[in-house]
């Protein structure tokens, strides 16, 4: 099973029962249509040109542009069984549609890379988990990116504070700003101007939040690497076994 096995599986339930229409084919010059025949659930197109692939559908476009021809670009996730495979990453690097497209604010990730920070300094910071989770119960919906940064951002545990000489052992800690810093000046007057003790925040917080991962592949735009590779898949095989005549439209009678 691959990394993107649940989203392979999400698309060929909503494909199911897709048809192909082909409405141009010449050469470079694409235009083919992939939909459900009795509703217009999660319909897609594909369309190429020289150097262009224009992915469209029930959801965002986009627009992909690497080689001359880009079914063949794409062909490199098509196995010879018939099965495929997608490389979001590579891919999204292809994008002229705008790269942010492709991604967007993940709760999982969220929820892992603070789990992961977390059990880092629990040792220092006994009993930070359980102070998060009521911290984030009392009132954050992480489900929100807007929500989770401010649950980070005023998340703060083990208020203390240490002031420090930088000229003898001397040194001191209470939970408390105001009573640090007076103790360092008090420490100051007694033995000297030299024995200066900074003060030093020792209070846990998210000060790292912009090192952390929380963009993960959008959902549609892993749906549109899977129907890209699916569509280009069809459309060979059609041509394949000579069966073009019966994916174009057929015309209307007046």
């Amino acid at each position: 099973m691959n990394e993107y096995s649940e989203s392979a599986a999400r698309f060929a339930r909503d494909t199911a029962a897709h048809r192909m229409t082909v409405l141009h084919d010449d050469g470079l010059y694409r235009h083919l249509v992939f939909a459900e025949p009795t509703h217009g659930f999660y319909w897609f197109e594909l369309t190429t040109t020289p150097g262009q692939l224009v992915f469209s559908g029930d959801g965002d476009s986009y627009v992909f542009r690497r080689t001359e021809d880009m079914f063949q670009f794409f062909r490199s996730g098509i196995w010879r069984n018939g099965s495929h495979n997608i490389n979001p990453g590579y891919w999204s690097e292809k994008l002229t549609s705008g790269r942010e497209a492709a991604t967007s604010y993940s709760e999982k990730l969220f929820q892992q890379e603070v789990t992961e920070t977390l059990a880092d300094v629990e040792d220092d910071y006994p009993g930070i988990a359980a102070a998060w989770t009521e911290h984030v119960e009392s009132e954050f919906n992480t489900e929100y990116e807007e929500e989770a940064l401010r649950a980070l951002s005023e998340f703060r545990f083990g208020e203390a504070y240490r002031a420090k000489c930088r000229e003898c052992d001397w040194e001191f800690e209470a939970d408390s700003y105001s009573v640090a810093a007076g103790k360092a000046r008090d420490h100051r007057r007694e033995v000297g101007d030299k024995h200066a003790a900074p003060v030093r925040d020792l209070t846990f917080t998210f000060s790292d939040m912009g090192e952390m991962r929380l963009q993960d592949f959008d959902w549609w735009f892993l749906w549109a690497c899977h129907a890209i590779v699916f569509g280009i898949a069809r459309y060979d095989r059609v041509r394949k076994y000579g069966l073009e005549a019966l994916a174009v439209r057929k015309a209307v009678a007046a």
